[in-house]
């Protein structure tokens, strides 16, 4: 007894098979396409991003205060000891960890009363600190700093710093001083807001 006869089941045709293989790597060209338009979409972004946060930063960073160096500061030290007032008054703002505004009046080249935040200061010794000279001392500290580590005599506890300073025209006064730290967020900084000659 014969079986029945399956029905043949036909294979399509290579011409038949063709156009659902071309839509396939169509498909997959398209996708590849959008992927890399997405990956060069994202890249272009990130990079203006980060563009725009360095211009930002550098603008909210930015000082015209110039850099000082040892040369500066010796040359600026002596223009103010050939023209120093004996009388004057002055203000100083200071900005960092222990900001305050400091008041002080000098008579006859010597410190005779000083203010903090409109306070006075109770030791005498501490008179002298922010007047012209008392500045400048502090400068210098900072300066030897920066000329151990050129001569390479700094130890682990030297500061390696940033300094910058504007010096006053006329008298030679530190009028604007800045104070860095590299590595670190370290930081003062002083503005000098009144400077007066007193008559004697």
């Amino acid at each position: 007894m014969t079986s029945p006869r399956q029905p043949m089941t036909r294979r399509p045709t290579d011409a038949e098979e063709k156009p659902a293989g071309d839509a396939a790597e169509k498909a997959r060209a398209s996708s590849i396409a959008n992927l890399r338009g997405f990956v060069l979409w994202t890249v272009v972004s990130l990079a203006i991003g980060l563009a725009v946060i360095v211009v930002v930063l550098r603008a909210a960073n930015y000082d015209p205060t110039p850099a000082l160096t040892p040369e500066l500061y010796r040359a600026a030290h002596e223009r103010w000891k050939a023209k120093a007032p004996p009388d004057y008054d002055i203000e100083i703002r200071v900005r960092g960890s222990q900001p305050a505004t400091y008041r002080v009046e000098v008579r006859e080249g010597e410190a005779m009363n000083a203010l903090r935040n409109g306070q006075p200061l109770t030791s005498r010794r501490t008179f002298g600190t922010w007047s012209v000279p008392g500045m400048f001392a502090t400068i210098s500290r900072d300066i030897e700093a920066i000329e151990r580590h050129a001569a390479g005599k700094a130890d682990r506890f030297t500061p390696r710093l940033i300094l910058r300073a504007e010096f006053d025209q006329t008298y030679s006064y530190p009028r604007h001083y800045r104070r860095i730290e590299q590595w670190s967020t370290v930081e003062v900084s002083w503005e000098v807001t009144e400077f007066r000659l007193v008559e004697p």
